[in-house]
């Protein structure tokens, strides 16, 4: 039981993690993206909807409707800010602040620490991850890019990663704060995912909005929501620490595709800083997941 919620959990990782690398393959505007994306998880969520009919209530629609908004918004910061930073550097930043976040609330706000082996060894993934977040956001300075342009494109791009952080940790928060019925919960999520995604994409006109990109990202969507049924399940099988740490490990998928793939461009130096940095992540997750186990 426990294998198998290790094995869903590392399928969401590689749902989740390849879609900075895919929708950058794809192309088009974080407007593009974004929507596409809400095209696809409502796609889905109506097939599943449909599939496995689960009873929808009050609680559950406004619950799930929430989680969706702050889900969306939270992405389409993250869309922004991988433009500027680029999906290697980009998504461990986006990690880390997730897991810091998630992490102080199921401490303070859910009560999960309760004694000091779980503050000594949970304050040391939290410095763990934000070392390695620093470390991914090193970026070395060079004679062809002036050093105004690119401190500003890079605090633009941080600031809205770490955004990101928020809006999707507290998708989690609440989901995890109400415990709705998680087969009931995808239609309502879809519904507050589109909402935003529409209020997300209003700067663009219409034309570029029906444009192809659009439509191509819904591949986006089909990715986050088979990665979120694969999810809810593996959480009922391995626990919600084991789960959500082992499903941020597709921060590995994202930063070596960013670079493998989408050819990203690095000097030799800071392709070691991103490599330490990612692995750190990787090692603060693996920590927290460990401990809360």
């Amino acid at each position: 039981m426990v294998i198998t919620g290790i094995i869903y959990a590392l399928i969401t990782a590689a749902c989740w993690g390849s879609i900075s690398v895919v929708s950058h393959k794809i192309g088009g505007s974080s407007q593009n993206q974004i929507l596409g994306e809400s095209y696809g998880i409502l796609l889905f969520a109506l097939v599943y909807y449909f599939i496995e009919q689960p009873t929808i209530n009050l609680e559950t629609m406004l619950v799930g409707v929430a989680s969706g908004l702050f889900y969306c918004w939270g992405q389409n910061q993250q869309f922004r800010g991988l433009e500027a930073l680029g999906v290697s550097m980009g998504m461990p930043l986006s990690t880390a602040a997730q897991l810091v976040i998630t992490t102080l609330a199921g401490a303070f706000v859910f009560g999960e620490w309760t004694d000091q082996r779980d503050y000594v060894f949970g304050f040391a993934a939290l410095l763990i991850l934000i070392l390695g977040a620093v470390f991914t956001s090193k970026k070395e300075k060079t004679a062809d890019t002036p050093a105004q342009t690119g401190n500003k494109q890079q605090v633009i791009g941080i600031v809205a990663v770490l955004l990101s952080g928020v809006g999707i940790s507290l998708y989690s928060i609440v989901n995890k704060a109400f415990s709705p019925d998680p087969a009931a919960l995808i239609l309502p999520q879809a519904v507050g995912v589109l909402i935003e995604g529409f209020a997300a994409s209003s700067t663009q006109s219409p034309r570029k909005l029906n444009s192809r990109f659009t439509y191509y990202n819904i591949v986006l969507g089909l990715l986050w929501a088979l990665g979120n049924l694969f999810y809810t399940q593996a959480i009922h099988m391995s626990g919600l620490a084991i789960s959500f740490s082992l499903s941020q490990m597709g921060v590995v998928i994202s930063t070596l595709g960013g670079i493998l793939i989408l050819r990203e461009h690095k000097t030799r130096r800071e392709l070691v800083y991103t490599l330490i940095g990612c692995g750190l992540v990787i090692l603060g997750g693996v920590l927290l997941g460990v401990m809360q186990a």
